[in-house]
């Protein structure tokens, strides 16, 4: 797409420049919102179930987000000349484009949870495994490529974010694996405030299938009906 052609307005609430006449500026807003999607996904993760590993998860995306910022206070890299001038107010490093901090996120994500599909998941065929992998992947590189299409940042940028980000969350997993195993994760479920709010970490001690939990609620709803009243 020219420059000189591109007449973008903010997206709704958000302030995601974007041209709403191409078809393809619009479906990248919605890739580059995608990281705010999964933040509101790791929310309501936790809150219906009360699983430590959303919690465990987002203090990784922290740990990122604080890798990113300090990335880009180092490097100073400017962005695009479209968007030379995007957050230039802030204290954070906003202005600068290297590495981006979208791309980042989601080669933090697609490395996390690809080591969680290949080594905590064991129920699931090979085959499954590779197409949730491959999803994973996927989902990263549309996130970045809308970053460049909607001149945020260019191709060098995004792609030192996403290996970037994939370096820490590979990293964050290994960690976060070492932590259960050698029991700080219990630890931190037994203070009387995690135990107040009942969460838990069955992902590690006693995973479950759909298939398995749909088969435990249909025996316990057996069970009470053969209770008589």
């Amino acid at each position: 797409m020219d420059p000189a052609q591109y007449n973008p307005i903010p997206f709704d609430h958000t302030y995601i420049l974007y041209d709403p006449t191409d078809i393809i500026s619009v479906v990248s807003v919605q890739f580059s919102l995608l990281p705010i999607y999964i933040m509101v996904f790791y929310t309501a993760w936790f809150l219906i179930t009360r699983e430590i590993e959303p919690v465990a998860v987002v203090g990784g995306h922290l740990l990122n987000e604080v890798f990113n910022k300090i990335a880009k206070l180092l490097l100073k890299h400017p962005r695009p000349d479209f968007h030379k001038d995007f957050g230039s107010n802030s204290s954070y490093g906003l202005s600068y484009g290297m590495p981006s901090a979208h791309s980042q996120f989601m080669g933090y994500f697609a490395a996390y949870f690809i080591c969680t599909i290949i080594v905590r998941v064991r129920h699931l065929r090979p085959i499954s495994k590779i197409f949730g992998s491959i999803v994973l992947v996927i989902a990263a590189i549309l996130v970045a490529s809308s970053r460049v299409y909607l001149f945020y940042h260019n191709v060098p940028q995004v792609v030192v974010g996403v290996v970037l980000g994939s370096v820490v969350g590979l990293a964050h997993f290994i960690l976060a694996s070492v932590l259960r195993d050698v029991g700080i994760v219990d630890w931190v479920l037994s203070w009387p405030i995690v135990k107040y709010f009942h969460v838990k970490d069955s992902y590690y001690h006693c995973y479950q299938t759909f298939e398995q939990e749909y088969n435990s609620y249909i025996t316990r709803r057996m069970s009470t009906k053969q209770k008589p009243i």
